[in-house]
């Protein structure tokens, strides 16, 4: 399965630079590096605060990280600061293993129409709390949901018979604003897991 994922370079001949910012609606926010601060703990209004002022000062995306059990829920954090921001392309951090594909299909592309296509996601492949997986099962787990979500922004059927999700269902109305397969995916890992 990992051996179909092909990957989409990206290049332009013109010199541009890709400016992006880091909300940390997990919590931990700082003014000072190492030194906590109660006035900046996570809350939406805190939050809701950095990514519109990085959209008002010009940034072209913002990444909203998850973590297991602090701050904002990104999915929800990131509908909910949508329709209050203008430009900034928000970058969410999605764990595969904490939602249904089928679901997740529908919630990114809810979430794309809000954005009018200003959606990016960054896929992470992590454990869960109170687990410990191989890692060939998380990627594995990663590589099934990916193209699930392609199966879904795609076409009218998820037909898709992999080792860990088998599903034939339907795909409408799940299509994204971006109609060029949906939001562009980023990925971090590791050759060996």
């Amino acid at each position: 399965m990992l051996n179909q994922i092909t990957t989409v370079p990206i290049n332009t001949t013109q010199r541009i630079a890709e400016i992006s910012w880091f909300n940390d609606i997990i919590g931990g926010d700082t003014e000072y590096l190492g030194v906590l601060d109660g006035q900046r703990r996570s809350s939406f209004e805190h939050c809701k605060d950095i990514t519109l002022t990085a959209d008002r000062l010009g940034y072209n995306k913002i990444l909203l990280p998850t973590a297991y059990t602090v701050g904002q829920e990104v999915l929800t954090f990131a509908s909910g600061v949508a329709p209050f921001t203008q430009n900034i392309n928000l970058i969410t951090a999605i764990r595969t293993g904490e939602y249904h594909p089928p679901m997740l299909a529908r919630s990114l592309a809810a979430l794309d129409h809000m954005l009018q296509g200003r959606l990016t996601i960054n896929i992470i492949n992590s454990d869960l709390p109170g687990t410990r997986e191989n890692p060939e099962l998380r990627y594995l787990r990663c590589a099934e949901n990916i193209e699930i979500l392609k199966q879904a922004w795609t076409q009218d059927e998820i037909d898709f018979k992999g080792e860990l999700y088998q599903f034939k269902m339907a795909a409408d109305p799940v299509k994204p604003y971006q109609q060029n397969g949906g939001p562009l995916l980023y990925f971090g890992g590791t050759s060996e897991g």
